[in-house]
């Protein structure tokens, strides 16, 4: 499926980050942050949100964006934007959003930066969906960083234990694609006695004018849910969280078994040390699973979210991200001579 190229437009939303916007299949889109550098490093980072909630996790605010953060230390930043799934049935699945809608995008990404490699960010679901791409298209990947990714789902603690009981099929046939709120209901409800040390832990202090613009957006983003595919979702319930089938390499994606052994780019997994949703344990899984001779795993302080987008989250996250991307994304800005090698 060929991706619409050349057809930015711009985009200027108050406290987010300057960027171009890209249509690229169905409603995929993507976001190109504008550089605050005359030179950058030659590999693109593509950050790939979950599919549970909106892009703007990572440029919530100019005082609280990862993506910005990156693009300031001179990475080339591209966002997907998932936008809302379509309502035709079949609902999208998987290979969609690997075989079709991720693939275009790194495509795109390629295609504008000249290279043929990209180095992949996934946040939560959206690095499930960014380490089967791996598996099924490593020449396309240099770097892979998982973030907060469940990949062995069996240790997932609870929520594994809910799966073997939840009627996914049912919902999913009523529903097509789940509506948001569904799962704003449901995590809300799983969260009432952690509620206050959350909000308090995503938004910090509300002193200064800043700080509260800060903890508005981060409201903004909680209630601000989309549908989820129900294909997908079925999948991810019935054969990732009941049977475990992503890290046991039996895993279909548009035909092909997902085989974890054949991602050997560059890893960096990332955990969350009060993370209830995906225990270290069960991120932690990929680099055994991996070939890759260049992997790492990290974990830092906080829970699934507060670790991504906390106050904290500039120095216990986001600069050791950008530390292990320098040595894997070509030549320094700074040894910039003309034409370089990625």
């Amino acid at each position: 499926m060929s991706a619409i190229l050349g057809n930015g437009k711009a985009e200027s939303v108050k406290g987010r980050s300057p960027a171009d916007i890209y249509a690229v299949v169905d409603n995929v889109r993507l976001h190109r942050l504008r550089p605050t550098h005359d030179e950058q490093y030659p590999v693109p980072v593509v950050l790939v949100p979950s599919l549970l909630s909106k892009w703007y996790v990572f440029d919530l605010h100019q005082a609280r964006t990862m993506a910005g953060f990156l693009r300031d230390h001179q990475y080339d930043v591209w966002v997907v934007d998932w936008g809302k799934p379509r309502k035709r049935r079949p609902t999208p699945g998987f290979e969609n959003y690997v075989d079709d809608y991720l693939a275009a995008a790194i495509d795109d990404i390629t295609g504008a930066v000249g290279l043929d490699r990209v180095s992949i960010l996934g946040y939560s679901l959206g690095g499930v969906i960014s380490t089967m791409f791996t598996a099924l298209y490593p020449e396309r990947v240099t770097n892979l960083i998982t973030l907060t990714t469940p990949i062995d789902f069996h240790r997932t603690g609870a929520t594994a234990t809910w799966a073997r009981y939840f009627p996914v099929n049912p919902l999913v046939d009523f529903w097509g694609n789940v509506p948001g709120w569904w799962f704003r209901f449901a995590f809300m409800t799983a969260g009432i006695p952690r509620l206050p040390s959350l909000i308090k832990a995503l938004v910090g202090d509300i002193g200064t004018k800043e700080e509260r613009q800060v903890a508005k957006a981060v409201r903004r983003w909680i209630n601000d849910g989309v549908p989820v595919a129900g294909e997908m979702y079925r999948t991810l319930v019935r054969d990732c969280y009941k049977h475990n089938m992503l890290i046991r390499n039996t895993l279909h994606v548009g035909g092909r078994v997902v085989t974890l052994s054949d991602i050997d780019s560059a890893l960096l997994t990332i955990t969350a040390k009060e993370d209830h949703l995906c225990p270290p344990g069960a991120a932690e899984a990929l680099n055994r699973a991996v070939s890759s001779f260049d992997e790492t795993s990290i974990e830092v302080p906080g829970g699934h979210l507060g670790a991504v987008i906390g106050p904290k989250a500039h120095h216990l996250l986001w600069t050791r991200i950008a530390d292990w991307l320098e040595p894997r994304s070509g030549h320094h800005p700074s040894d910039w001579y003309g034409e370089g090698t990625a």
